[in-house]
């Protein structure tokens, strides 16, 4: 009797040290993919906020700002990127079709600009917002860097203008 203890004694050590290691091994999946997550976390749905010249003459605090509340739509612009890509496999198909039809093309190009007009209205929202928010002294800030930044927007143009022309 005393030997079938032992090997019941030894089966259930194996088994402890065998739950023992399996939980250690799952404890260190856990802590690898958290450390992970801190370390890579994913990418945002909404990478950067571009609204032409307002982007530039926003204030750091006020470009974070405006990208926190552009993820916080993020779903809407993830709807609009896979209608999209669903639009142009769509698109390079109807336009290598024969016989070409170009009433299908005509509205295949015409949702791709009702989106591009949809993402300017979401952005015209997000700015007004953020001009919402902002105080007195910060909006005029703002005008200002959008003043300076005309300016140089239009010596450049003016510069290009006045170049020398190649000769043909």
């Amino acid at each position: 009797m005393a030997a079938a203890e032992t090997r019941n004694g030894r089966g259930l050590r194996w088994a402890l040290i065998g739950s023992a290691v399996l939980n250690l091994l799952l404890l260190g999946f856990f802590i690898g993919g958290w450390i992970a997550h801190e370390r890579h976390p994913p990418r945002p749905v909404v990478g950067d906020v571009s609204l032409g010249a307002f982007t530039g003459a926003l204030s750091p605090e006020d470009r974070d700002a405006l990208r926190k509340a552009a993820q916080a739509r993020g779903s809407e612009f993830r709807d609009m990127r896979r209608q999209a890509r669903s639009d142009m496999t769509a698109l390079i198909a109807a336009i290598d079709a024969e016989p070409w039809d170009r009433a299908q093309v005509a509205e295949l190009l015409e949702r791709h600009k009702a989106r591009t007009v949809q993402r300017v209205d979401i952005g015209e929202q997000l700015i007004l917002d953020r001009l919402d928010a902002m105080s007195a002294e910060a909006r005029h800030s703002f005008a200002e860097r959008l003043r300076e930044g005309a300016a140089r927007f239009d010596k450049r143009k003016k510069d290009r203008e006045d170049a020398p022309k190649p000769k043909p």
